[in-house]
């Protein structure tokens, strides 16, 4: 049975150390060079019990476990660059750690522009990132997180989530970018509960007095009124409070939700030291996965309701009213308001100081975009060069011979570039490029006697 602090072996990912055990050891999520993935237990090898786990740390006296525990093949050599260990690993499973973002990316200097120029335009408070699977977004998403907080915006990456239909319940939304939220300070980066916290403490939060459900919180907060429950519910979790809202089962919660994210970045902006809340919401075609047809009815509006607020768009000025279908609607734009909190608009001041990406493939979501505001920038993710795709291959060709000390036939470059690498790109996806090229040449140093055009034949990238 595998249990947390178990050092394991993965056929495909590595070695790796087990965090926690879920369904009765059915599935385990392990950290594989600082990426925690759940896998199923019975893909993974136990190479060491509780070889992770600490030893003199827990006061018992015992000697920590010496390298002669574990086998041979999994001891580390004298001198190892880790940096580059992490960099490999991490493309083996299709992506790149934050701290090699701008050094690992090719041939995506112009789209880089682009997302910069949009960031720097107070002007545009929504824009849409399209590429195909495995095109780039999420990179480019990232990108933009670590380019956003160096510029002084606070940043909340999130994802639309299907199982949970976030997008069709928008409540739920809002407790996912409040738990992501980071705050740049002079000392690092501050979750939301601190940022907030210490505003509170330090008599600035003039800009939430007015709100109905921040202003009262922050002064039960200034005289330490506030209970754990209190916390939870501002952080957007089901908890019993008597200062924010428990909509996690309401489809019409947009209004709601997009006024607090405007307010809680108008609160950034004028008393968090920031330029305001950088939103970047991934995977949005998933949206498209619902359960019954008003759900998606639902998460349109939200999405509607979102652009137009980080927009500041005009039209968000409307009075309120009763719609055909008894719902309350706006007079001007039809969006849904939450009949809880009719008086509540979609944005609580103007500016909202809130900047929106949204990723997506090519589906209906972009054609409803373009719809509600025509002037969106689409920034879409072009197929990458063959010259940026060559470069990218002996980046990482180059990296990982010098990692194993080991050397790249010459010969062989050209054939594996073009017969395995470009095969594997015929998807168009640069995570399966990446992907094949480790493989490819984990083959090359694995079985260096066996011809490669057996790889070819056996691997299907």
């Amino acid at each position: 049975m595998i249990a947390a602090g178990d050092l394991v072996q993965h056929p495909r990912l590595g070695s790796g150390v087990v965090l926690e055990v879920r369904n009765l050891g059915y599935d385990a999520r392990v950290n594989f060079f600082g990426h925690p993935l759940w896998v199923p237990c019975r893909a993974l090898t136990v190479v060491a019990r509780g070889a992770a786990r600490p030893g003199d740390a827990s006061g018992s006296g015992q000697r920590p476990r010496s390298a002669g525990a574990v086998p041979t093949a999994l001891v580390r050599p004298q001198r190892i660059d880790f940096r580059s260990r992490q960099v490999l690993e991490s493309l083996r499973i299709g992506i790149v750690p934050d701290f090699a973002l701008k050094e690992w990316t090719v041939g995506r200097e112009m789209e880089f522009q682009e997302v910069r120029t949009w960031l720097d335009d107070p002007a545009e408070g929504s824009s849409i990132l399209l590429g195909a699977y495995g095109a780039g977004k999420t990179h480019m998403l990232r990108y933009l997180e670590q380019q956003g907080l160096e510029q002084g915006f606070a940043v909340a990456m999130v994802r639309v989530d299907p199982g949970e239909e976030n997008s069709a319940f928008p409540y739920r939304f809002y407790g996912h970018v409040m738990k992501a939220l980071r705050v740049p300070n002079g000392n690092g980066l501050e979750d939301s509960v601190s940022t907030f916290q210490d505003a509170v403490m330090a008599g600035r939060c003039r800009s939430l007095a007015d709100h109905p459900f921040y202003g009262r919180f922050a002064r039960a907060v200034a005289e330490g009124l506030e209970r754990r429950g209190d916390w939870q519910a501002f952080l957007g979790d089901r908890a019993d409070s008597q200062f924010f809202p428990n909509l996690h089962g309401i489809t019409t919660a947009a209004s709601v939700t997009c006024n607090m994210l405007t307010a809680f970045s108008g609160f950034l902006a004028a008393e968090g030291g920031v330029k305001g809340l950088l939103l970047l919401v991934d995977e949005v075609e998933t949206a498209e996965v619902r359960r019954h047809l008003y759900h998606w009815k639902r998460t349109l509006n939200f999405l509607r309701g979102l652009t137009l607020a980080a927009n500041d768009d005009p039209v968000l000025v409307e009075q309120v009213i009763r719609g055909k279908a008894g719902f309350r609607v706006g007079a001007t734009s039809d969006l849904v308001y939450c009949g809880h909190y009719p008086d509540l608009r979609y944005s609580f001041a103007s500016p909202s100081h809130l900047k929106v990406m949204l990723a997506l493939t090519d589906c209906r979501v972009k054609g409803r975009l373009r719809e509600w505001r025509d002037s969106q920038p689409i920034l879409a993710l072009s197929d990458i060069r063959r010259s940026d795709l060559y470069r990218l291959f002996g980046k990482i060709a180059g990296t990982y011979c010098a990692l194993h000390g080991i050397g790249f036939p010459s010969h062989l470059e050209q054939w594996v570039f073009t017969q395995l690498l470009t095969e594997a790109y015929a998807s168009r996806s640069v995570r399966g490029f990446a992907k094949a090229t480790v493989e490819v040449l984990d083959y090359l140093r694995h079985y260096p006697g066996e011809p490669l055009e057996r790889c070819a034949r056996v691997r299907n990238f």
